[in-house]
């Protein structure tokens, strides 16, 4: 399944942009459910791309932490509703895409 869907989740306070290592030609992005966190006070606007269906809890969902600016303990918080909802999630701080 193609997704060609690319999140990316900075809080109103923050303004965060992508960083410049994040390897965007990777197919990975377009095969994936992937959201990029930021920095933190950003659950919210993750639950609301569920709530807008945007984001499918059946399929994995990527969470690519920028480590810096709580985007860490906000993945980490996103990834326990994930679980809590039934769906699976991963937590990447490298960047790396497969």
């Amino acid at each position: 399944m193609i997704y060609n869907m690319l999140y990316c989740l900075s809080s109103d306070l923050n303004h965060q942009k992508l960083p410049s290592n994040l390897p965007m030609n990777s197919e990975f992005f377009d095969t994936h459910q992937v959201v990029i966190i930021l920095s933190g006070g950003t659950e919210a606007k993750f639950l609301q791309l569920v709530r807008n269906g945007l984001i499918n809890l059946n399929e994995t969902i990527y969470l690519f932490s920028s480590g810096i600016n709580n985007s860490l303990a906000a993945s980490l918080e996103i990834l326990s509703w994930i679980n809590l909802n039934e769906g699976h999630g991963e937590i990447r701080i490298d960047w790396q895409a497969e």
